[in-house]
């Protein structure tokens, strides 16, 4: 009966390690394979809205730039130096970009204040170019989010902000950026944590990366300001549980010294008898 129990422990043993890793996959679906070109159609992707304490990149252009005296100059002086790290889509470096203040007004120099929250950086940049066309001829005008980011948290390579200044980014270039996520992490309940303008109330959406339904989630592409949250698998946790660590391993080793006394005691009163 004693090995019986033993082969079943193995046998569960090497079930449950051959199961494991298949939630360390993308795109897992224990489906059979299939050599045909599989398509799927994604939801189209939303446009960023410039908000309130967003950084904003500002540049003019005009054809007076040629000119030996440069009108365009004083407006790209403007702006506060902003630190942006090599992330998506940039290669890092400093830019000046101009402050969204809590109404949603830029100070925007000659000009004055200019309320761009809740426009499109192609809006704003309409908006901008409509404004600055009384003061330098034929402007061109270009805008972006500098603090563009998504905040990486949980069980992944590298815990913190990823950046996306071309105001695009999914969730699988989000993971790629954060160094993916390690064999201690799930993939297949992936949470995405959105703050939702117009309620004001947080939305959680959970993501299966092993599934390809994954591609027509609404949360497949990142907005600005996403919290994307890995959750640990239940080995990472068994090693990170205080109870697991410590106390387990010490009652572990009282209850085998009691054992071991008491049999050494029977021991002793069988060899008196």
């Amino acid at each position: 009966m004693t090995i019986s129990y033993r082969y079943l422990g193995i046998a569960a043993l090497l079930v449950a390690s051959c199961s494991s890793p298949k939630k360390t996959l993308y795109f897992n679906t224990n489906e059979p394979n299939d050599t045909t070109i599989t398509t799927v159609q994604n939801l189209p992707r939303p446009d960023v809205e410039i908000g309130p304490d967003d950084i904003v990149a500002i540049n003019i252009t005009s054809v007076d730039a040629f000119t030996l005296k440069d009108p365009v100059a004083i407006f790209n002086e403007g702006g506060i130096p902003y630190n942006v790290s090599p992330q998506v889509g940039n290669q890092g470096g400093t830019v000046k970009g101009y402050l969204v203040d809590p109404e949603g007004f830029v100070d925007f120099p000659v000009v004055g204040k200019i309320k761009l929250a809740g426009l499109t950086p192609t809006q704003a940049k309409e908006k901008m170019g409509k404004i600055l066309v009384e003061h330098i001829k034929s402007p061109v005008v270009e805008v972006r989010v500098l603090n563009f980011k998504i905040n990486m948290l949980g069980e992944i390579t590298r815990v913190g902000p990823v950046l996306a200044p071309n105001h695009k980014i999914n969730i699988l270039e989000a993971l790629s950026a954060a160094g993916d996520i390690p064999i201690t992490g799930r993939k297949d309940n992936v949470t995405v944590i959105r703050e939702n303008r117009t309620s004001g109330k947080q939305e959680f959406g959970t993501i299966n990366l092993n599934s390809k339904k994954l591609f027509t989630s609404p949360y497949y592409y990142l907005q600005k300001n996403d919290i994307v949250y890995v959750e640990p698998n239940r080995l990472k946790r068994q090693q990170t549980n205080e109870f697991l660590l410590f106390y387990l391993p010490t009652i572990t080793a009282l209850v085998g010294t009691v054992l071991s006394v008491y049999g050494i005691v029977q021991i002793a009163n069988n060899a008196k008898k």
